[in-house]
Formats: structure tokens, sequence, C-alpha cells
């Protein structure tokens, strides 16, 4: 090493500082103390000049002057490049300590500005056991809609990686904020956990892979009871669904036919579809808390509010709901959101009373619980509101989603084999209550709806299958229960 060395290694650190972008050099500053590579220059700069200064000292301890000029050689030489190896392996471990993780948002900012977030990236996923100590403006900083929609963008999860920690969640001031983020990045985003859970369960996109990763994260997250209440994540689902539904934007496309957005081959338009996307989640979320036999208020009458939002929306037109291209069932894509949603209350309620039902002879259910009650609640809201349907869907399917509802009631009393999956006898202890419940829901709706409600609800009951046992042996029961004297035609 030489004095003309060192200073060509001074030369070159200088310019990959000049170079660097604002990001990384922010980065730098943060983890590579800049006495260090200063100290170092300055002992070696030391070292030269002990070598080559005519100060006329022998070599101490009788040491041979040329293993003296050897060694003071070799410490000018590796001083400055362990300096520079030691500076590049802690700015790659990049750990943030209680003093750093103050600074850090500065690298936050610069990222923002430079719309670079690589680095950002980088950070997070090597400190996300400890961004709970992580200011508050900082974190606002970090759930930048720009920053989240940027990494969701590039194929990185890291921002639902970290909510997923129940520790940083519950550390954050506005969690809600954060959470409000994500949620709807990842129903617009292409590469997103929530669209890969939805179609591996319902289809609508051919050969998407749902990997492991995404599996795992949307078990900590979404299908995590815990995670899903403390997170509030059903508010951002339905208030995203509401308002591409208040816009009107899909207005004219979503009352057309609607083969497109049903369709199971190849790319389906539901599988872009925000408001199928985010009832979707919802009931994955409320299905696996009943799994878990969690009884917290999930908040299934989001559900409601979707569907009556998705009501509103929905024009019957004749030319489109008998068009020879159009489903008899679901005619339109706001006909299939309506269908879905009805369908998907009937299978939470039935998932809801099988793990109610122990498992041992003669079978037992329990009493419903607060997940249950919100089912009934929610299923008879939207039965109610489309029975009072004038001009937004066909009578037909009219009819079907309330013989839906009354069909659950009278298989609860006279033939529970219609509802549980597997099978399973008639003799079920206990289910009277269950009928009882969603009776009476039902009843609440109705004991103050208008003429063409009750019109509605008495063509379904006149309308039902009496071949069926159930149907047969239930139905002088519920006309009374619904209708009291009212004749049937």
């Amino acid at each position: 090493m030489t004095l003309e060395a060192l200073l060509t290694f001074i030369g070159i650190l200088l310019a990959v500082l000049a170079i660097v972008r604002p990001v990384q050099r922010h980065s730098l500053s943060l983890f590579v103390p800049a006495w260090r590579l200063g100290a170092a220059i300055l002992l070696s700069l030391v070292l030269l000049i002990c070598r080559d200064a005519p100060f006329g000292v022998s070599p101490p301890f009788g040491w041979p002057l040329p293993i003296v000029l050897f060694g003071l050689t070799m410490g000018a030489f590796l001083i400055p490049v362990g300096a520079a190896l030691w500076s590049w392996a802690s700015w790659h471990q990049a750990k943030l300590t209680k003093t750093k993780i103050g600074r850090v948002e500065k690298v936050f900012q610069a990222a923002l500005r430079e719309r670079e977030f690589d680095e950002v990236e980088r950070i997070v996923r090597k400190n996300q056991e400890r961004l709970e100590q992580l200011p508050a403006s900082g974190a606002s900083v970090l759930f930048h809609p720009a920053m989240v929609a940027a990494l969701a963008d590039s194929h990185s999860l890291v921002h639902l990686e970290l909510l997923a920690n129940m520790q940083f969640l519950r550390s954050l001031e506005n969690r809600h904020a954060a959470v409000d983020v994500v949620v709807r990045e990842l129903l617009r985003s292409n590469v997103s956990p929530l669209r890969s859970a939805v179609v591996s369960r319902y289809g609508g996109l051919e050969y998407l892979t749902y990997p492991a990763s995404e599996r795992a994260l949307m078990e900590k997250t979404f299908q995590h009871p815990e995670w899903y209440f403390e997170a509030s994540a059903h508010y951002p689902l339905t208030i995203s669904a509401v308002e591409v539904l208040r816009s009107g934007k899909l207005d004219t496309v979503y009352n057309d036919v609607g083969r497109d957005y049903e369709a199971t081959q190849g790319v389906s338009a539901r599988s872009q579809c925000p408001i199928y996307l985010a009832a979707k989640t919802e009931v994955l979320a409320i299905e696996a808390a009943l799994e878990k036999r969690v009884e917290k208020d999930f908040y299934a009458t989001d559900l409601w509010d979707i569907f009556r939002r998705v009501h509103e929306r929905s024009t019957f037109d004749q030319s489109v709901w008998e068009n020879s291209l159009s489903n008899h069932e679901f005619p339109m894509p706001y006909a299939y959101l309506l269908y879905v949603i009805t369908g998907d209350l009937y299978d939470l309620s039935a998932k809801a009373l099988e793990k109610a039902t122990s498992n041992s002879a003669p079978l037992r259910v329990e009493g419903p619980g607060q997940v249950a009650r919100a089912l009934a609640l929610t299923w008879s809201l939207c039965v109610w509101n489309i029975a009072g349907s004038q001009g937004h869907v066909g009578p037909e399917f009219r009819k079907h989603v309330i013989e839906q509802y009354l069909l659950f009631v009278l298989a609860l009393g006279w033939q529970p084999s219609e509802i549980y999956v597997g099978p399973v006898g008639d003799k079920v202890e206990g289910l009277h209550v269950w009928r009882d419940l969603f009776l009476s829901e039902l009843q609440a709706r109705f004991a103050s709806g208008d003429s063409l409600e009750r019109e509605s609800l008495k063509d379904a009951i006149a309308s039902l299958d009496q071949g069926k046992r159930h149907v047969f042996e239930g139905h002088t029961w519920l006309k009374e229960k619904l209708l009291g004297n009212l004749p049937i035609c």
C-alpha cells in the first residue's frame, strides 16, 4: 500500500457515494457509521507515515527492519479494506437497533420520493420482528398507498406479511388505516393471496396456482379469526365493494349478459371483480371462525350490505333475462352476485349447524351461537330485501331466493339430512331451537312488510314442491307461522 493507492481508495469511495441513488445513500448512512471508514483511512495514513517518514527511529524490540516495513504496509492495506468489508456486511445485514429504527423513516421517505422501493422491501424483510418499535410517523410512510401498490405490483407481499405479525399489528397507533391500504390493494392487484384463495375454492381463473406461501399467509390473516377480528379486516373488504357499486361504473356491463362473468373455463371476469373477491373473502373468514368454533362478532351482516347495494344497482331488463345467451339462473353479473351471496349464507348456516352438532350418538345440536345468529339475521334481511324488489330482478329469481330460505327452515324441522353434509339421519335432538331462530328472523322482517313483500312470500310458499317430505309435513306449519290465516292460491 502506498500513499497514492490510499488516495485512490478514497477517491473511489467518494465516487461511489456520489453516484448512488438517494435511497441507497440514506440506507448507507443508516447502517454504516461514517466514523468507521474515516478512522480506518486515518489509521492507514498513520501507518504509511510511520513507514515512509525519515524519523530515524529504529524498530522496537530489535525486530528486523524489513519485517516491520512489511507489517506496516500490510496493515495500511488491510485496515481500510477490512473496514470496507465490515461496512458492507453491516449494510447487508440491515439490522435496525433501537437507535436506528427511529431514523429508518428517512429511507422510507426517500424511497417514496424517488419511487424506488427495493431497499424498503429488503429492510422490512430483515427486520420484521423488530418493527413493532417503529414510530407512528414511520409506519404511516411505510403503509403509504403508493408504496404498498408498487411492492404488490412487483409480486411482494411484505406488507401483508408484516401485518400478519400480531405483535406488530397491535403496536400500530392506526392499525385500521394500514389494514385498509393493504386490503384495497390486494383486491386490485393481479398477485394477491385473496384472489388465489377465492379462485382456488370457487373457480374462475383456470390454471391459477395457489402457492404454499400464500396459503400460509391467508391462514395467518384472513382465515385466522383472531387476526381478522383484531384487524377489523371486514370493513375495508365491505367498503371497497360498496364504493365500486356506489360509483355506478359497472352498471352497464353488470346488467348485461353475464356469461363471461360466470365462466368456469379460462379467465372469468369475476376473478378480477373487487365485489366478488371481497364478498368471498368474508365468506372464507366466517367459515374459518365456524371451523375453529370462535364466537365473536365477525360482521356477517356485511354480506347484507353488499347484497342490498348490488340489488339497488341491478335492473330487470327482459331482453337480457330472457336472452338465449343468458344463464336462466343468474342471467347477468349482478344477478350472479345476489345468487352466490344467498348461496353462501345457506352454506355458512349449514356449516354452523354442523359444527354445533355432536359426533356421538344420539346426535344432539347445541344452541346457535353469536355467528349463527348473525347469519340468520343477515340471510333474512336479504330475503326480505328481494321480496320487495320492483324492477331489479326477475320474478322467478326472486322466488328462488325466498324458497331457498324456506326450504332451509323446513329441513331443520322435518328432514335435517337435506342440510348436513354426509350421511345423517333425521333424528337430531335440539334442532327446533335452530328452526325457530331462522323462522323468527324471517317473521321479524315481514311483520312490517308491505303488500308486495307479503305477496312475494305467499307466492314462494305456494310454489314449494310438496313432493318432498319435509315440505309436505311442514307446509301448513310454515304457512300459519308466516302468513297467519291468509289464503294461498
